[in-house]
């Protein structure tokens, strides 16, 4: 049982120290006879050599096993990140009206911050798309909550701007929507 608790302990440990100790075993294994006397290490290496191969063969495919599987996470980042940006692409191809004139308030002024109604369904539609996200945790129910574009979708309508033209050439920003703090 301990053995198996050691062989797990040995898999957590971080890849970089996985890889150093399979090259300290490997240079044992391999390394001139005339430098292990130097070192002094020739009479540990000859006497354990199964534990040095051992050491080094487990090191070696633990880390082989984890470089793969960074690999995998990779290639599995890359294509959902694909699929966002093909669902934002999408998305912004197909708004309606009033979703143009909430992002055309993040273009026509060039930043990406605005005060919008949180109860808002056309606010929410674009929030859940992913196109804007709520940006603080705090707001107010009268002058809106802070929403904050995403950056994917600011560069791609900075460079489609034809996307926002529609009925009208308005925006929206309800902070200004009211006026109780003016009177």
């Amino acid at each position: 049982m301990e053995i198996i608790n050691g062989l797990i302990d040995l898999i957590k440990i971080a890849p970089r120290y996985l890889f150093s100790l399979g090259v300290a075993a490997g240079f044992l294994l391999w390394a001139d006879k005339g430098v292990l006397e130097n070192l002094g290490v020739q009479d540990f290496v000859s006497n354990n050599k199964f534990f040095l191969g051992l050491t080094f063969v487990l090191t070696s495919a633990l880390f082989v096993v984890d470089l793969f599987v960074q690999g995998l996470n990779r290639a599995r980042n890359m294509w959902l990140l694909r699929g966002y940006k093909r669902s934002i692409v999408d998305r912004l191809n197909t708004l309606t009206e009033d979703e143009k004139q909430i992002l055309r308030f993040y273009i026509a002024n060039n930043t990406r911050a605005n005060s919008l109604k949180i109860d808002d369904g056309v606010v929410q539609g674009l929030a859940n798309a992913q196109i804007i996200y709520r940006s603080a945790s705090m707001g107010d129910l009268l002058r809106g909550w802070a929403f904050n574009i995403s950056d994917f979708a600011w560069e791609y309508l900075n460079k489609n701007p034809h996307l926002l033209m529609g009925k009208t050439n308005t925006y929206r920003n309800d902070r200004d929507s009211y006026s109780w703090d003016r009177i």
